[in-house]
């Protein structure tokens, strides 16, 4: 009776902690949950992933292939018809960029966080893989970790607006595909 009643209790907070998870880390997982039914072939798992990049509005980098559009076209190839394209969401959203390091190769990117704002970098690497990551502001390591599947995150609260680094670094002897996802 006891774990009934805290089951009954229990279960609406973790259902709305899951509700309520970062837009960037949802973004995150929804690349993750799509690069892995892209590599399974599930169609109905690629359109799913592609819907909740919709919902949460994310866009890929600039001059970035769509993922999103990729999973509903390659589901609706596999037969899955309710792979339509939602036009909802926030304007702006987390933005995410997908490549591939070489064995030891490193990507370095910048970008602006603004002061007072939560700034979110999270990394996605392929399944059995990996990857470096660091975000450091001159003078100042902000963030430093090593990142496997399904994804790692960096957030902070900048005091002032500024440029920030983003290095990404594949320590291992095969090529790593990722997907690097900020707000």
């Amino acid at each position: 009776m006891i774990v009934r009643w805290l089951a009954l209790i229990l279960l609406p907070v973790v259902a709305s902690a899951q509700e309520s998870a970062d837009p960037v880390q949802r973004v995150a997982d929804a690349l993750h949950q799509g690069a892995l039914a892209e590599q399974s072939g599930d169609p109905k798992a690629m359109a799913e992933a592609a819907r909740t990049l919709d919902l949460l509005g994310a866009k890929p980098a600039e001059g970035e292939e769509n993922a999103a559009s990729r999973w509903r076209d390659l589901a609706r190839a596999g037969g899955v018809s309710d792979a339509t394209e939602t036009y909802r969401g926030r304007a702006l959203g987390p933005a995410y960029r997908q490549g591939v390091l070489a064995p030891r190769a490193t990507l370095a990117t910048e970008q602006i966080f603004l002061a007072g704002k939560k700034a979110m970098v999270s990394v996605v690497p392929e399944a059995g893989r990996t990857l470096a990551m660091r975000v450091t502001a001159p003078g100042e390591a902000i963030c430093a970790q090593d990142v496997a599947a399904p994804r790692g995150v960096c957030s902070w609260l900048p005091v002032f607006t500024r440029r920030v680094e983003i290095r990404l670094v594949n320590q291992g002897d095969r090529p790593s595909h990722y997907y690097l996802v900020s707000n």
